[in-house]
């Protein structure tokens, strides 16, 4: 028997208390109640006031203790000050959740702050779970509880987790105008007791909700949200806006791993791991997830590589621009069969390019059926995996005669009996989507979606294109183990490094060394010399490499610390004395002490196939991932990388590889060798593993790292230790 979950009695309640309740219409205490009459809540209504009295023919308790039963669910329509103690009171008297639609909290400041911790304590002392505070409410049309305010709203099956009331009222007006509907509605706010993951866990198995769709600026959790959004999408789909991303992020980069990283790119690297849409544009949120919750998957019908999508246009304008937008977005055009292509010439007349994209070149305009038997063609081959329509189509009997409105119903019904019979996805794109004349609401009302913007309708297209992406190539947690990936990346183990971590502060390389060793990371061999005496005796035969060991030089080359092709102890002197009074003046520049451990003498190493970032840090909102990009000096400048959450696998590090812009250096360009990527997996997982396993390492960056033929060896390393406050 499967158990409730722990939210039903707060997101479908059976009874409910508006504490706060008043007889003015522009207060919430009011709008709340009458909102719940216009919905038809079957619960039972309690309103609270010490005045007493009715309102809205509802017989009004002049205090919680009053009321007959604990309400599941408590709306607290009271000042900020006053929310802590009533929370406390609900959870006395046993009611199960509060929303708190109040502000004044910690986004208005440091006392703002000091009273929401007062409101959390009170809800874990009492088991009072919150929605809130600074949320604009709650919706379950089909529990009939209507608590934002605004016109009742049919069933559906699209839920809305925004942390803005404007967008979310947006995305309900929008959505209650197409056949998908809104299902739930919830607005997370501050997240100061219940978060983002908790309600995409309770959305993952409510069996309305076709599609979740999610605006959010800021995160509590952001290691948790992703966590679960990693098995919600693996049944359904979910699609996010990230608000907020032109910032610099909350911390000042201190390697170039945090410099390259920046909370967005972390974001959306988590996302995308998680199997998660991201869209970049408002408008684009209910379309796509729409799109999703409608249409199958974009998947391969059959081992013909040739296979991908087909654009069927009655303009050449829109098929070539929809080949543009395909390729850029790395959509494949199908190949169609010959036999195809035939039969499409036969139906469309020799003036049609029967080769994808197709221009139907006015053979519908007097005939609208054609398109219909076209979709019929183009369905049934195998090379077929999703359909484009853009153009005309909706708006024959609008542009040419009416007498033609009936037969582009039939093509309508065709259109939908080709796609569905074959299972192929389709979106359409029309001219005429904003008038919706009848052939296009056919279509609406049998699910298949149609947009007035060819943009959007492509970005819904590459959208089932992600979605439909085979399991192997997908990153999620394994169902039923997030609580041991989720203890894994906190870290279990921290011997080593503690007296700096409370300040804060970086390791030198020699410590870095030291920290790597366990952990198998292949390094440089370097002999550390503590004397100025001991470097020319250190420098043998060939070229070596003298580094400084300081930890306050954590990029060594900018403070000329790094001297190369050292040849015999005369040199060696020079040399040494030139990046001692390099860095000296660097780190008087800084105010920085001249604190020097010693001296890395190194053989210099062949030039690499390619040269690799492999770093790893703690972000604050996210958690632990793992950056690979090109490295060097110039790593922020080409800011070429790929971001991953830890723990990690080695397969996962290779696809990381494959993600990167200059991956073909790897690979093998232009007929040059490949270098040893399994070792990059390797040392991936290696730096990964050292991260988690000392919790007050902050960040640790391997860079350059150099790849060959048949080894990869890293030439620098460096780490933050610390603790995220």
């Amino acid at each position: 028997m499967t158990l409730p979950h722990a939210l039903t009695p707060i997101l479908e309640p059976q009874s409910v208390a508006v504490i706060g309740a008043s007889s003015d219409p522009e207060k919430r205490g009011h709008q709340v109640l009458a909102a719940l009459r216009a919905s038809g809540f079957p619960g039972t209504i309690y309103p609270v006031n010490p005045k007493g009295g009715e309102i809205l023919d509802f017989t009004v308790f002049r205090s919680l203790t009053e009321l007959p039963e604990a309400p599941d669910l408590a709306y607290v329509a009271l000042p900020a000050a006053l929310v802590p103690n009533v929370v406390r009171e609900c959870g006395q008297y046993g009611t199960k959740g509060a929303i708190v639609p109040a502000v004044g909290f910690r986004e208005s400041g440091k006392e703002g702050a000091e009273l929401e911790a007062c409101l959390l304590s009170a809800a874990q002392e009492t088991g009072v779970r919150v929605i809130g505070p600074n949320t604009s409410g709650l919706l379950n049309t089909h529990a009939r509880l209507h608590m934002v305010g605004g016109e009742p709203l049919p069933p559906g099956g699209l839920a809305i987790l925004a942390q803005s009331g404007n967008i979310a009222l947006d995305l309900m007006t929008a959505a209650s105008t197409r056949p998908i509907g809104v299902s739930i509605y919830v607005g997370p706010g501050n997240e100061t007791d219940i978060g983002f993951h908790e309600y995409l866990d309770f959305l993952g198995s409510h069996e309305p909700t076709r599609a979740i769709v999610m605006y959010l600026e800021g995160v509590a959790d952001g290691e948790a949200l992703f966590e679960m959004a990693s098995r919600v999408t693996r049944y359904k789909p979910v699609v996010v806006l990230k608000g907020g991303i032109s910032g610099a992020g909350e911390r000042t980069a201190r390697s170039h791993t945090g410099a390259v990283t920046g909370s967005h790119k972390v974001f959306s690297a988590l996302a995308r791991e998680a199997q998660m849409i991201e869209v970049v544009r408002a408008d684009e949120l209910l379309a796509v997830a729409e799109t999703l919750a409608t249409q199958p998957p974009v998947r391969p019908r059959s081992d013909d590589t040739d296979g991908g999508v087909v654009v069927l246009s009655d303009g050449g304008g829109h098929a070539t621009l929809s080949a543009d937008h395909l390729s850029k977005a790395g959509v494949p055009l199908a190949h169609l069969s010959s036999t195809t292509q035939e039969a499409l010439r036969q139906r469309l007349g020799p003036a049609a390019n029967v080769n994808n994209p197709i221009d139907a070149a006015g053979a519908a305009d007097q005939a609208p059926t054609v398109l219909g038997d076209v979709l019929q063609i183009l369905a049934s081959d195998r090379g077929c995996h999703a359909i484009l329509i853009t153009g005309l189509f909706g708006g024959y009997a609008i542009r040419f005669a009416e007498e033609l409105a009936t037969e582009e119903c039939e093509a309508a019904d065709q259109i939908v009996e080709a796609v569905r019979k074959e299972a192929v996805p389709i979106v359409v794109h029309s001219l005429y989507a904003a008038r919706l004349p009848p052939p296009l609401l056919r279509l609406l009302e049998r699910e298949i979606p149609v947009y007035g913007s060819l943009e959007t309708a492509i970005r819904c297209l590459t959208s089932l294109c992600v979605r439909g992406a085979t399991p192997e190539s997908l990153i999620g947690i394994s169902e039923g183990q997030p609580n041991a990936n989720r203890k894994a990346r906190y870290g279990s183990e921290d011997v080593n490094w503690r007296k700096r971590s409370s300040q804060g502060s970086w390791l030198s390389e020699l410590e870095t060394r030291e920290l790597l060793t366990p952990f198998g990371v292949p390094m440089v061999p370097s002999t550390f010399c503590h004397e100025r005496k001991d470097v020319a005796a250190a420098v043998g035969k060939g070229p070596h490499v003298l580094k400084l060991v300081s930890r306050h030089l954590p990029h060594k080359t900018e403070a000329g610390a790094v001297r190369l092709g050292i040849e015999g102890s005369g040199q060696a002197d020079v040399e040494l004395k030139l990046a001692v009074d390099s860095a000296s003046t660097y780190l008087a520049e800084r105010g920085l002490p001249l604190d020097f451990d010693g001296f890395l003498v190194s053989p210099m190493q062949p030039k690499p196939l390619a040269e690799l970032l492999i770093g790893a840090q703690r972000d604050p909102q996210f958690g632990p991932i793992l950056t690979l990009g090109m490295g060097g000096v110039e790593v922020e400048l080409f800011d070429d990388v790929a971001i991953r959450g830890l723990p990690i696998e080695e397969d996962q590090v290779v696809r990381m590889c494959h993600e990167l812009k200059f991956s073909p250096l790897l690979f093998g360009y232009r007929g040059r060798a490949s270098v040893d990527i399994n070792s990059i997996a390797k040392i991936g997982v290696a730096v990964g593993a050292c991260l988690l396993t000392h919790s007050n390492i902050l960040e640790l960056e391997l860079n350059p790292v150099f790849a060959y033929v048949d080894r990869v060896v890293a030439v620098d390393a460096t780490a933050y230790v610390g603790s995220i406050v």
